[in-house]
């Protein structure tokens, strides 16, 4: 027959562990203390600061208290802030890996048809928009798999998720208005190329004729360096409504010299006769002022520059 005596041990709730270790370390704070007030108390026992510790040997301990109290709940509030920073930087990484990456390149070919057959995001339409809600809650789904235990919210997981997807958003419309930009500045550069090519062949045609209309010899004048530079690109300037050229004209030129280059261009829309519809309209738009280049000081005559080299 068993002791109707005998005593078990109950077992602890984690809320009671808690509370007790929360009183050992405050027992062991509260001696800490006690001893330095007494280790004051031996070195000032001859000033106003013995006085005010004898008469109030607890205050300090009372004060100190709230201060421990603080320093736990502090360190609470680090830890759960750094697990969410590993917690976002683990997610970040795992969506990178899972989804396709635009900047993949590799040599093998394996390689790249496994980073092709990778879901993507659809940047052309927005974040709530089909097919992208369809793969957010895909992602959502793979996310949690992953982080089983770790006590994110679901709507953490979301926006680990719609960050990424507006990062690869930002990206692509930065990659477009480059790839725009770019390809703007190549026709713009060929344009001009061609251009001069045209002048070129429009003033040895018609050397003499330019040259008694300007009275003197205008040889190699028409260099790449002074010519004029078409600002809108096949009318996409907000400057012009129609398909041309706003030019903007070099400010050290003469107004002698800017009457040679439309002698010229008038001679090469003769010289190109019924296909002269193939230019595109130039119009002066503005002066920009600045010195002279370094290859027009050292071979252009003076009446060509309008206030000297």
């Amino acid at each position: 027959m068993s002791n109707q005596n005998e005593s078990y041990p109950t077992r602890r709730t984690p809320a009671e562990r808690e509370m007790t270790n929360s009183l050992a370390i405050l027992r062991r704070d509260m001696t800490t203390v006690m001893k330095d007030v007494a280790d004051i108390k031996a070195k000032t026992s001859n000033t106003p600061v013995s006085a005010v510790l004898q008469s109030q040997p607890m205050a300090l301990v009372h004060a100190v208290a709230p201060v421990s109290m603080e320093m736990n709940v502090a360190g609470s509030s680090t830890m759960a802030s750094d697990a969410k920073s590993v917690n976002k930087t683990k997610a970040y990484r795992l969506l990178r890996e899972h989804l396709w990456d635009p900047k993949f390149k590799s040599k093998h070919l394996a390689e790249i048809q496994a980073n092709n057959g990778k879901p993507r995001w659809n940047t052309a339409v927005n974040f709530n928009q089909s097919p992208n809600t369809e793969l957010t809650e895909n992602l959502v789904a793979y996310l949690e798999r992953n982080f089983v235990g770790a006590g994110l919210r679901k709507s953490d997981v979301r926006d680990f998720v719609y960050t990424n997807f507006t990062s690869r958003k930002r990206a692509a419309n930065k990659s477009q208005a480059k790839k725009k930009s770019d390809n703007a500045h190549n026709r713009r550069s060929s344009r001009e190329k061609e251009h001069l090519k045209r002048r070129k062949t429009a003033y040895q045609s018609n050397k003499t004729a330019i040259d008694d209309e300007m009275k003197r010899d205008c040889s190699g004048l028409i260099i790449e360096e002074a010519m004029s530079v078409g600002e809108s690109d096949d009318g996409t300037s907000p400057h012009v409504s129609y398909s041309g050229l706003r030019l903007c004209r070099p400010g050290w030129r003469s107004d002698e010299y800017n009457h040679f280059i439309t002698l010229v261009d008038n001679k090469v829309v003769a010289d190109l006769g019924l296909n002269s519809h193939q230019l595109l309209s130039r119009a002066f738009g503005e002066t920009v002022e600045g010195p002279v280049p370094d290859a027009i000081a050292s071979q252009f005559p003076q009446w060509a520059l309008r206030n000297g080299p």
